[in-house]
């Protein structure tokens, strides 16, 4: 019995450890002009600590639209801080005193590019938002959401919403060293596979793409409610957004992770093999995990 708990505990512990993430995503970041329309993005980062100065650094990643199974590649953009500074990267540093917050937003210029942003902190702890705003030529602004902050997961959900003609967009990034193959089923409200057969997709290593539901699915009802969920076999960062039937309104729709708690701990002992006499424990919470829900 004393060995049992001394494995749960561990296993809780490790569950901590593996959730313990500093490194978040944006999973999709937009700039430059498309069609009539100019698009920005504005990154906001604070240092909730009191007392301790973090820092760190943003990098932006493009996608590979013409090959999805291949990588992606710096996103170049130039982008002006709080106090006017400016700088044209794919990476920015930032340094932050306690409570101290930095706000970035891109120039809107030169051809339309999308991707996500990683933030690495390299101390202590940031949190942030992001913002993407599209403008006229004229530069009054059209419509804008938030991105919140996204840990990378292998299995997640977001909410379908197609009734009066409504359309969803989803965006989802590899930030990984591998190819993730993914797995995507569109559910209706009642849990049931509205096609028969799956759409399935290799994404490569730093590469994202965004899409609109109807183009994933053409022969799926154009007016349901439901979830998409996306199983891959490498985490992915991922956001969608509810556009009004004119595409010219928006709203942010943030995934709903099929993960629990106890998830990161069973993958994590999984990939140690000093810890294979603990393995059978993890299968076994992990099947009753799938009992209980």
């Amino acid at each position: 019995m004393k060995r049992v708990l001394f494995s749960v505990a561990l296993i809780l512990t490790a569950s901590l450890v593996a959730s313990a993430q500093t490194v978040f995503y944006f999973p999709h970041v937009v700039n430059g002009v498309q069609g009539n329309v100019i698009w920005k993005t504005t990154i906001l980062l604070t240092n909730p600590s009191s007392t301790a100065t973090t820092g760190g650094g943003i990098s932006l990643t493009a996608d590979n639209s013409s090959n999805p199974g291949a990588p992606g590649s710096p996103m170049v953009v130039h982008m002006t801080d709080q106090n006017g500074g400016s700088a044209t990267s794919s990476t920015f540093t930032f340094s932050l005193p306690p409570n101290g917050t930095t706000r970035l937003i891109s120039d809107g210029a030169g051809q339309f590019v999308q991707g996500f942003a990683t933030v690495s902190p390299n101390a202590g702890t940031v949190t942030g938002t992001a913002i993407f705003s599209e403008f006229d030529s004229a530069g009054n602004l059209l419509a804008e959401a938030g991105v919140p902050s996204a840990s990378a997961v292998a299995k997640q959900s977001i909410f379908v919403d197609t009734i009066n003609n409504y359309k969803i967009g989803v965006a989802y990034a590899n930030p990984g060293n591998t190819t993730a193959s993914i797995k995507i089923d569109l559910l209706n409200s009642q849990a049931q596979s509205v096609l028969p057969t799956a759409s399935s997709q290799n994404l490569g290593p730093g590469n994202h793409t965004a899409v609109f539901t109807f183009q994933m699915f053409p022969n799926a009802p154009q007016s349901m409610t439901g979830t998409m969920q996306i199983v891959s076999n490498a985490p992915l960062a991922a956001i969608a957004l509810r556009f009004d039937p004119t595409l010219s309104k928006f709203t942010t729709l943030p995934p709903v992770s099929l993960a629990s708690l106890i998830n990161p701990a069973l993958e994590w002992l999984q990939q140690r093999d000093w810890l294979s006499p603990l393995s059978s424990v993890a299968r076994l919470l992990g099947a009753l995990q799938l009992r209980i829900g």
